[in-house]
């Protein structure tokens, strides 16, 4: 009896490796909406669960509070060699998904062509929107963001990577009611004279430092809230929290709205 077999009727360990390349994987991501913290998780899920080469990052942003550079030293920390693209957005709501948008309708066709994965880093509507778009042209396309308590409108047909929760900063402390930072006997303050406490304080400096102060003075309504949210607040702690900021005050309406502390 002959020994040799057909290499058509060989079964195969699973495990066994074929050698065929890594699949290729384009990050899209959302710096406004996605925190940096999400870089590590999300690159070892692709590189070991995946087995994916991160071919190319897309990163966009109004780069306040230098999103954009922190993503990109996240990223590139890890894979040296990566190309990076950055889109510094205007200025106005939906700047980065637009910018990323634009930039996937634009290499949409390659990554098809190419049978590239497009992994799409946002929870925003608008962006998982363009995510399911691209799917139905044909593209592999997957969302992933970090878990959070705010609800996200999932599409069946669309998978998503649940990055872990990111860990809230330790220096955020939420304002404690003054009358338990009071001495016994407890003495009235009066709403003119109260200072904010050393957490308040904290939490104003890295709000400044994450916002762009308006020429008239004072801050865009848009960015405090979003600068809180990657702060960790969510929107009933943030309302809580600008309703304990002594002195402050709302100058305009609306998208104008701007808030001075």
């Amino acid at each position: 009896m002959n020994d040799t077999q057909d290499p058509e009727n060989v079964v195969r360990d699973p495990t066994e490796s074929t050698g065929a390349a890594p699949t290729s994987v384009a990050l899209y991501i959302d710096a406004d909406n996605q925190s940096p913290q999400c870089a590590k998780a999300l690159l070892g899920l692709l590189r070991t669960d995946f087995e994916a080469r991160v071919a190319s990052a897309t990163i966009a942003g109004n780069n306040h509070g230098q999103e954009i550079n922190n993503w990109r030293d996240e990223l590139v920390s890890a894979l040296p060699d990566l190309v990076v693209n950055p889109l510094t957005a205007p200025h106005r709501k939906q700047g980065a998904d637009v910018a990323l948008l634009m930039a996937l309708g634009a290499e949409l066709e390659r990554h098809i062509r190419e049978r590239e994965v497009v992994v799409i880093v946002s929870r925003d509507d608008l962006v998982i929107g363009a995510a399911e778009q691209a799917k139905a042209r044909g593209c592999k396309t997957l969302v992933a963001y970090a878990d959070s308590e705010n609800s996200t409108a999932r599409n069946p047909y669309l998978t998503t990577l649940l990055l872990p929760a990111l860990v809230k900063p330790v220096s955020v402390v939420h304002p404690a009611p003054v009358a338990l930072a009071a001495v016994t006997p407890p003495q009235p303050v009066h709403p003119t004279t109260q200072t904010p406490n050393d957490g308040v304080a904290a939490v104003l400096a890295q709000v400044r430092g994450l916002c762009k102060q308006k020429p008239g003075g004072g801050y865009s309504a848009t960015d405090v809230g979003q600068a809180l949210s990657k702060l960790g607040y969510d929107k009933a702690a943030r309302a809580h929290f600008l309703a304990s900021v002594p002195g402050l005050k709302k100058r305009g309406t609306g998208a104008n709205l701007v808030l001075v502390f």
